[in-house]
């Protein structure tokens, strides 16, 4: 049989008892609301990351092209100072083969 000061210990005790409960199951929630919040904080990130690098990734391709261009540009204005003074350098060649110097 039940004492009676083994029940008033029993119900002494089952308020304490009820509240370590109400607080182990509003840890549980804490911590699920936290690591949900961790969570989407990494999505994010991600997200971002992947913005920046589809961007990043454009950009240099463009300064890739733009290199090119330059290049070609410089190349293109090469020859033609070349051919330029390859066409000078015949005609000053043609001007001394018609003149023959001749001397006593």
């Amino acid at each position: 049989m039940v004492r009676s000061l083994d029940v008033q210990q029993v119900l002494l005790q089952s308020s304490t008892v009820e509240r370590v409960q109400q607080v182990q199951q509003q840890q549980a929630d804490v911590q699920q609301n936290h690591f949900g919040g961790q969570l989407a904080e990494e999505q994010r990130a991600l997200r971002e990351k992947v913005k920046d690098l589809a961007e990043t990734e454009r950009l240099m391709i463009k300064e890739k092209e733009e290199r090119k261009k330059k290049e070609r540009k410089k190349n293109r204005t090469k020859r033609e100072k070349e051919d330029i003074d390859d066409t000078a350098c015949d005609l000053s060649a043609d001007k001394h083969v018609g003149k023959v110097d001749i001397r006593i």
